[in-house]
């Protein structure tokens, strides 16, 4: 009967946890792109390529260092208190920059915003091993990560509502209300572990020394030996390139599709929005098909599992990128260009899932942040490189040219990632978990 009564506690737990992580995250990717939105309204007030780049990129570099940090910080500090003061942070920072007006202010505001949004993944990360099973945490984990497509498929059509009714200001103004609010919320009833309300944790327990310089010294040993890993590198550079074609796609992609395709507004939205869409299902089938896979294979060797789903989906970016460049015009239909959208967004969004776990699994459970954290600096450097260096290609040539760009480098980022069968064994003793 105890038993029966701490399963449904559980669940009620796990319930209440998912739930807030999914609204909190989801607002979070909000808040990051609530400027991206509203850049197109603002490039009309004045605002040139450059300085859209720079502010964009601000807000990159920031979040590139928090997130690394952040990976670091969620072994050591209350991930409740962190996901929850990042959003409400983050949330001020996008209410006070709808007050600006100089481009230095609007810079400097959004490099802060980047250092709030850091808190957010490596947080949600740390929750989600505490209270989800490993059989499934690949599914749990796609399934969060997919509340920021949700907010991306929705925010679009709100955003160009609230920029064509009361303006651009007025747009992010919400988004970064709706942080606040929600922040607030998960300050009150996220709780970092289950062995805070007398429930057993699925994080495996860290090991004890009777000697501190013993586990200093395995501590050191382990990091050198992650550090060393090609495995960890392959995926370090795919998730870089991957992330730069995301980044790029959602916020250079309306403006392509405007000013050199000669599309609306709506059009250009409609394909953000077709992206998050599309990357909604692409997140989620990338880690329930491969958790799905590893169960009934009773494989132990997830990269087996997960990284050759990967190279195939990345092989549709390529495809994708193709055919928005050689094969979209102004003449072209807004269903074609939504359809390209979603298929580009699935074909994005799942490597940047299953990047994540496989870093995130393929460490021990007390070096997981710390992985996830190379990776995830890797992939906010493609997500910089998006950003003010693009801009300046295309300022030099044009917004085409960088989806042609994207096309060739994921070529060569297929090229690497096949290369990993080369640092897995050759044969794999499966166990029950």
């Amino acid at each position: 009967m105890a038993s029966k009564n701490n399963k449904n506690k559980l669940k009620k737990y796990q319930i209440t946890t998912f739930s807030t992580l999914f609204m909190g995250y989801g607002s979070y990717g909000l808040n990051r792109k609530s400027v991206s939105l509203a850049l197109p309204a603002m490039m009309e007030h004045g605002l040139g390529p450059s300085e859209a780049g720079l502010i964009a990129s601000s807000q990159n570099l920031a979040y590139a260092i928090s997130k690394f940090a952040g990976g670091i910080l969620s072994d050591k500090v209350s991930a409740r208190h962190l996901f929850a003061l990042g959003l409400i942070i983050s949330g001020l920072i996008t209410v006070i920059f709808s007050y600006s007006n100089s481009i230095g202010m609007f810079t400097l505001l959004w490099f802060l915003n980047g250092l709030a949004q850091g808190a957010g993944w490596p947080a949600c990360a740390k929750l989600l091993r505490e209270w989800y099973s490993p059989t499934s945490f690949g599914t749990w984990w796609s399934l969060l990560s997919s509340s920021t497509n949700i907010a991306g498929g929705i925010s679009p059509f709100v955003a160009a509502y609230l920029i064509t009714s009361y303006g651009w200001r007025m747009s992010v103004r919400v988004s970064g209300t709706v942080s606040v609010v929600l922040g607030v919320i998960s300050l009150i009833s996220l709780i970092n572990s289950p062995t805070d309300v007398k429930l057993p944790s699925f994080a495996a327990p860290k090991k004890k020394d009777s000697k501190a310089t013993n586990n200093q010294k395995n501590a050191e040993d382990s990091v050198y030996s992650l550090v060393k890993s090609p495995l960890l590198w392959i995926v370090a550079v795919s998730y870089m390139s991957v992330f730069c074609s995301k980044t790029s796609s959602t916020d250079w992609g309306q403006i392509y599709l405007m000013e050199e395709r000669r599309q609306s507004q709506y059009v250009g939205n409609g394909f953000t929005s077709s992206l998050e869409t599309g990357g909604f299902v692409g997140s989620i089938l990338s880690g329930w098909l491969t958790d799905l896979y590893l169960r009934v294979r009773n494989e132990t060797n997830t990269v087996k599992g997960r990284m050759p789903v990967a190279i195939i989906m990345m092989a549709g970016v390529a495809v994708c990128f193709h055919l928005l460049y050689f094969n979209v015009h102004e003449h072209t239909s807004r269903f074609l260009i939504a359809a390209l959208g979603f298929v580009l967004g699935a074909c994005l969004y799942g490597p940047i899932a299953l990047f994540g776990i496989l870093a995130t699994e393929s460490a021990p459970p007390h070096l997981s942040g710390t992985a996830h954290a190379i990776v995830a600096l890797a992939a906010n450097v493609g997500a910089i490189i998006s950003g003010l260096p693009f801009s300046y290609v295309a300022k030099s040539y044009s917004w085409g040219s960088v989806f042609l760009m994207l096309e060739v480098v994921t070529v060569l980022t297929i090229l690497i990632m096949s290369s990993y069968a080369k640092f897995v064994p050759k044969k794999s003793k499966s166990k029950t978990q």
